[in-house]
């Protein structure tokens, strides 16, 4: 579209170039008129002329080449508005990295049995599944609960160090789960017979972790 509003103008341009050296060809009865006839048709002469003065042609044609000018201009090709298309060293090295830590599913059993090449240079050390499995609940007030969590019974007395904060309800809980592998705090809701995998971020059926 861009290129075609300036084929345009282009165009417009031309067009009126092509009325300006046509007025510089005075007819002979201008000539026998008296008026002076030897700059009447260069650009100069027309710049000099009031737009009153300008033929019809050419206040046509300086209208239009506003119009388009107004209607294109946000189009115009600005060096600042258009960022590189290639990565720098750093921002290749980013991706790299990224890609050899980016997990897009849960390892399955046969992934954690399998040590990998040490010898590979994107080797990781086989890591356990880490999840939230809630088992159920026993409710009885705020101050008065029983939570398993992880095979672990969780009473307001005995909290694991991961846990930030936890608030309990008859049908689900809310905690915030502080992950020491990476440095991350989850906040987190279950219900029964439930699971969070930590590293893919989904909510699993069953409670078995």
């Amino acid at each position: 579209m861009l290129a075609k509003s300036f084929y345009k103008v282009g165009l417009l341009t031309g067009f009126l170039g092509f009325i300006l050296a046509g007025t510089a060809m005075v007819s002979p009865a201008r000539a026998q008129d008296g008026q002076p006839s030897s700059t009447f048709g260069t650009i100069d002469s027309i710049a000099n002329l009031s737009y009153d003065d300008l033929p019809a042609e050419v206040k046509i044609l300086q209208s239009i080449e506003r119009e388009i000018k107004e209607k294109y201009k946000k189009q115009i090709y600005t060096r600042s508005s258009v960022p590189s298309l290639f990565f720098t060293s750093q921002q290749h090295a980013l991706l790299r990295e990224a890609r050899v830590g980016f997990n897009t599913r849960v390892p399955t059993l046969q992934d954690l049995g399998d040590p990998g090449d040490p010898n590979d240079p994107n080797y990781r050390p086989p890591t356990l599944l880490r999840e939230l499995a809630l088992a159920g609940i026993l409710f009885n007030s705020e101050k008065d609960w029983v939570v398993y969590l992880n095979k672990l019974r969780v009473t307001p007395d005995n909290i694991p160090s991961e846990i930030v904060d936890i608030k309990v309800f008859k049908d689900f809980i809310e905690l915030k789960w502080f992950d020491q592998f990476s440095n991350q705090i989850f906040p987190v809701r279950l219900r029964p017979n439930q699971r969070f995998n930590l590293d893919a971020k989904v909510f699993l059926p069953g409670a078995n972790s």
